[in-house]
């Protein structure tokens, strides 16, 4: 288990992001220079508000002083969890990009709708993981937005994505079957990748298991942290093992259960989209093959963040609800596609989506620098 993956020095980040931020604005007024009305890049003020930042939160103060840079600071962690996230979103990215060019639809569109549901994804997410842990947030109401320490429910994630993915295609006048299909296998590979990333950290642990082969433990003392895993503690809670014990108790990996089921539901999804007849079958396929093997996880997991009502976890809960909508869905659209075939192919019919109007003034300036 390796919750953060390395630790930056705070001072060194913090010279580093100032020397990029006085370069990159020395760059942009010398480029001024030939060219009074050329606009100015935002990159110098994003760097040199990184760099006040750093100071902040690590020098615990936004004014230089000589006390200031003479004091140590606290280094940068990187976690492991929002390395994996980063991950996910990134390969995601590439992935829904490729998908949505099979299937007819503009990149900057979908480059616009795969941005907002990856945002509103993870704020989904951390809502969920709020509303099922407020015993969390009593104490320290600010730990919600400490994203990067885990705490990410992904049904929470998928609810707040797919009602993004509704807007944006709304919006942009897209069937919503039509972005589905393409999202779907970067939404459940993501889940896959983000699981790793819930491993190194200790979340979403399994129960306790002595007989298990593959049984893991998680350290009391994990390296780049200094409070206890989450396994360890909750054992430790139940008496099950002492400040002696530097190890918890052998439990089920979930967090690898969960990452192989996503693989699984992914290769699944991977095949519908060759053999598809109609838009909705990959939708279909991802949500009823993650929601009956995520149920069957949730059996041999053990992690607090779950949230238990009446014997069934939340994402129980979830997955057996989508698993029998998904199946209603899926009957009404065979239905609707024995009736007319060639409406619910929608991959195979142009996408009538419009232009993004250009602004009088950018179009003056590009006539301007054609010009020279």
């Amino acid at each position: 288990m390796i919750p953060v993956l390395v630790a930056i020095p705070a001072k060194l980040l913090f010279l580093v992001a100032l020397l990029l931020g006085v370069v990159t604005l020395a760059l942009e007024l010398w480029k001024r220079r030939g060219n009074p009305g050329a606009p100015m890049s935002s990159t110098p003020l994003w760097l040199l508000g990184a760099a006040v930042g750093v100071m902040g939160l690590r020098g615990h103060s936004i004014v230089p002083s000589k006390a200031l840079f003479a004091a140590d600071w606290e280094p940068i962690p990187i976690h492991a969890y929002g390395v994996m996230l980063g991950t996910a979103m990134i390969i995601g990215w590439f992935l829904a990009m490729r998908l949505s060019k099979e299937d007819g639809i503009p990149q900057e569109t979908a480059g616009g709708i795969y941005m907002w549901t990856a945002v509103w994804s993870i704020i989904g997410a951390r809502l969920l993981w709020g509303l099922t842990n407020l015993q969390e947030l009593t104490p320290n109401p600010l730990r919600l937005f400490k994203v990067w320490e885990g705490g990410l429910v992904a049904y929470g994630g998928m609810i707040g994505g797919f009602l993004a993915s509704w807007y944006g295609c709304r919006k942009h006048k897209i069937p919503l079957l039509r972005w589905a299909d393409v999202s779907a296998p970067s939404v459940v590979l993501g889940t896959a990748i983000t699981r790793v990333g819930c491993l190194l950290f200790g979340c979403d642990y399994g129960a306790v298991s002595k007989t298990l082969p593959w049984g893991i433990r998680f350290a009391q003392h994990p390296p780049w942290k200094a409070n206890p895993a989450p396994a360890w503690q909750h054992h430790f809670n139940q008496g099950w093992v002492t400040k002696t014990d530097a190890y918890s108790l052998p439990v089920h990996p979930t967090q690898i259960y969960e990452m192989l089921a996503g693989l699984f539901v992914f290769a699944v999804v991977m095949y519908l989209r060759k053999v598809r007849k109609f838009s909705g079958e990959v939708f279909v396929g991802w949500v009823l093959g993650y929601g009956v093997l995520r149920s069957i996880i949730e059996i041999y997991r053990d992690d607090d963040d779950r949230g238990v009502y009446f014997g069934i976890s939340t994402s129980q809960w979830i997955g057996i609800t989508s698993s029998i909508l998904a199946i209603v869905l899926l009957v009404k659209l065979y239905q609707k596609y024995r009736q007319d075939p060639a409406s619910l192919r929608l991959w195979e019919q142009p996408l009538a989506v419009p232009a993004p109007v250009e602004a009088a003034p950018a179009r003056a300036r590009k006539q301007r620098r054609r010009a020279r």
